[in-house]
């Protein structure tokens, strides 16, 4: 005879069948995977902890690096929507590549920033 474990087929959770406390939520989970091990990483841990600054300057950067690459593919593009003269198309590459280096600039400075304000806080912990 199958009956179903419900409360009431049970007596309402009490009697000697019935599962009460962690075993019952165990057994309800189902079978427990054994966890793995994490890797060791060596060095500091405390260094691999990134803010959400640190990941958008790395972002940031990396789109800045994109650009760099396609300088020349974007004044081509560019030449396509606006008609320009061979002279205005290398202006506008050298401008491009001026305000990338300067972006480049500005998110260095953030990053020595970010790693001041790091070394001011271990400081006052110390």
């Amino acid at each position: 005879m199958n009956r179903p474990k419900t409360m009431a087929a049970s007596g309402a959770g009490r009697g000697a069948g019935a599962e009460t406390g962690r075993a019952a939520a165990d057994r309800a989970r189902g079978p427990r995977r054994r966890r793995l091990p994490l890797p060791s990483i060596p060095g500091h841990g405390g260094r691999l902890f990134l803010t959400t600054r640190m990941r958008l300057l790395i972002i940031a950067q990396g789109l800045i690096f994109y650009a760099s690459l396609q300088d020349e593919e974007t004044i081509d593009w560019l030449g396509t929507l606006v008609p320009l003269s061979k002279g205005q198309a290398a202006l506008a590459e050298g401008l491009l590549g001026l305000m990338l280096f300067l972006l480049w600039g500005l998110c260095m400075i953030a990053w020595m920033r970010v790693f001041a304000a790091q070394r001011r806080d271990t400081e006052d912990r110390t």
